[in-house]
């Protein structure tokens, strides 16, 4: 149990820690299913709430931040492009909400992707200007992979790689749902409402199963101890 509630600690503060990383910190003999198991049993026990953070408010950030770069002559782009684009973007971004890219990638993931879907160049420009290696300047190209000095992979590229596989999920799954019959919609929510059911069935067990007689019985009358017989 004290395994799962650190797995658990270290999503509370957005640095998502992936199982196979923290298995590999833990003794052989510790199952990775024995860490998942406990999550669900253990967050309702503490009435833990889950927050799933959308990309909207990262969005609002980058499209400040990009303006502020363009008024410090970094960034050579017009105002009224910048906010076109961000408006697109952010309509992408509510459009993201119906897919699962919210449980497969960050916020700040997700967003920048949504301004990649619409200007792939200012995306590479930004990047190019936050994260400015240590050995001097690099582009970040389409199919690049940049290396530093030390060999190391340019982080820049890293993240533009996450971001173009982000945009293809979106994009793949947003597809999908677009081309959906209403019959096709119906099937899927009576699947959602399955699960749903057979998740409040485990609910209930649960607590069924925390209901001994023995606790029920929570009067002091009841839970007073006999007192013992004296011999005469």
């Amino acid at each position: 149990m004290i395994l799962t509630a650190l797995f658990l600690s270290s999503k509370t503060e957005n640095h998502f820690i992936p199982i196979e990383y923290f298995k590999a910190q833990l003794p052989v003999s510790v199952d990775s299913s024995q860490l998942t198991s406990l999550e669900f049993p253990l967050s309702s026990g503490i009435q833990f709430s889950y927050t799933v953070h959308s990309c909207l408010r990262p969005l609002w950030g980058f499209g400040l931040e990009l303006l502020a770069l363009i008024d410090e002559g970094v960034l050579d782009y017009e105002k009224s492009s910048v906010r076109k684009i961000m408006d697109e973007a952010r309509q992408w971004g509510q459009e993201s909400l119906r897919t699962d890219a919210q449980f497969l990638y960050t916020p700040p993931q997700i967003a920048l992707a949504c301004i990649f879907h619409y200007n792939e160049e200012l995306v590479r420009e930004f990047l190019k200007i936050k994260f400015v290696s240590a050995g001097g300047s690099s582009s970040v190209g389409e199919n690049d992979t940049v290396r530093l000095e030390n060999g190391q992979e340019d982080p820049a590229e890293r993240l533009i790689g996450v971001v173009v596989a982000c945009d293809a999920l979106i994009t793949e799954r947003l597809e999908v749902i677009q081309t959906r019959s209403k019959e096709d919609e119906h099937l899927l929510v009576k699947g959602i409402d399955k699960k749903l059911w057979q998740c409040r069935k485990v609910l209930d067990a649960q607590e069924a199963s925390g209901d001994t007689p023995k606790r029920k019985a929570s009067s002091q009358e009841e839970r007073e101890v006999k007192k013992p017989k004296t011999s005469e």
